[in-house]
């Protein structure tokens, strides 16, 4: 078997009285395998979808691996390449958070407010990484899966009926 953390599934959290988050139990596994065992969950933004992500530090490495792969094709092929700024926009905008044994965690408040998540968030695992959403920015994406919207509006049809 490979080491490459591949996350997928989807839940939603509701931020509780203190304004943290619940990592989803098979999510948190595989953050805390890819963080060497840690209670450790990398945050950042995503730099096209409008949404958070996050993962475990071993995707860091990876994302640098990766830049380091780009420098080297640009310079075979004899293009530009500004591998410090594509570092800059992978690395720089990281954000490293522990999370205790039940999943809680702090969304960082700089990423809480580029993504809007506001009291709920939804996990979207996508591969290499999971995305943290704003489930009626996710609804409004017309990009993203239908299955998934539907779902995502299901949910908050549901909830707005529970406290209507």
């Amino acid at each position: 078997m490979s080491d490459v953390i591949l996350y997928s599934g989807n839940a939603f959290s509701v931020a509780d009285g203190k304004g943290r988050f619940v990592l989803p139990l098979e999510m948190r596994k595989l953050v805390k395998h890819a963080s060497g065992g840690d209670n450790r969950l990398c945050l950042s933004v995503h730099m096209d979808n409008g949404c958070a992500t996050g993962f475990g530090l071993s995707h860091k490495q990876f994302l640098f691996d990766e830049v380091a792969e780009l420098e080297r094709l640009a310079r075979e092929a004899n293009r530009p390449f500004n591998g410090d700024l594509e570092r800059e926009n992978r690395l720089g905008t990281i954000e490293d958070v522990n999370f205790d044994d039940g999943g809680r965690f702090f969304l960082h408040p700089d990423i809480k407010e580029e993504a809007g998540i506001t009291d709920v968030a939804f996990f979207y695992g996508v591969g290499l990484y999971f995305q943290i959403w704003k489930p009626e920015a996710l609804i409004e994406s017309p990009d993203r899966p239908a299955l998934i919207r539907n779902k995502v509006k299901r949910w908050l049809d549901a909830r707005a009926a529970e406290a209507g």
